[in-house]
């Protein structure tokens, strides 16, 4: 008896320093009427409300949807939808006075709402080796692996860009009655 009661205590430990390991803090329950994703900070919003709310949380936002971090602003436009990507239509302003800023295709992530999440496609064109000069702007379309999902009801899209700082965007995009572009 004692030794099952020492046993549970060392799997449960170890289970335990797993969660905290991984994760960095150990997971609360989750409110099972309010799911939230393991992998993001977003949560569901009303139709056509294109706010920040509190903390780093956003609300799905309906296109175009645009965001600002230190003086480069990125909108997306729309999505198109192929058999081989996923690909969105962006324009990117540089409005800093001093600073060249360029994208890396390849840190675009996209997941959709079942949690599927694909990386960047490995052709990017319009803005692979992309320099956007100051005071200037570069419009196109940034590409991203195909998802399978036929009933996509939500994407969160992030895209990094390089200039004398890092930044980083974060979209949630309501995709509910959305009509997706096609080749």
């Amino acid at each position: 008896m004692v030794k099952k009661i020492v046993l549970g205590l060392v799997c449960g430990s170890i289970v335990f320093t797993g969660a905290v390991f991984m994760n960095g803090t150990p997971n609360a329950a989750q409110d099972i009427d309010n799911p939230v994703s393991i992998d993001s900070n977003y949560v569901v919003g009303t139709a056509g409300e294109n706010e920040k709310s509190s903390g780093s949380e956003f609300q799905l936002q309906k296109l175009p949807v645009t965001q600002t971090t230190n003086g480069v602003e990125i909108t997306v436009h729309s999505i198109r939808r192929t058999g081989l990507t996923t690909d969105f239509e962006i324009t990117i302003k540089n409005g800093t006075a001093n600073e060249t800023v360029t994208v890396d295709p390849s840190r675009l992530t996209i997941q959709s709402n079942d949690n599927s999440k694909v990386g960047a496609s490995p052709t990017n064109p319009d803005f692979t080796g992309a320099k956007i000069l100051p005071g200037k702007e570069r419009h196109g379309w940034i590409s991203g692996q195909a998802l399978t999902e036929k009933e996509l009801e939500s994407l969160i899209v992030e895209l990094s860009l390089d200039g004398s700082e890092q930044r980083a965007f974060s979209f949630a995009i309501d995709c509910k009655n959305l009509k997706f572009r096609t080749l």
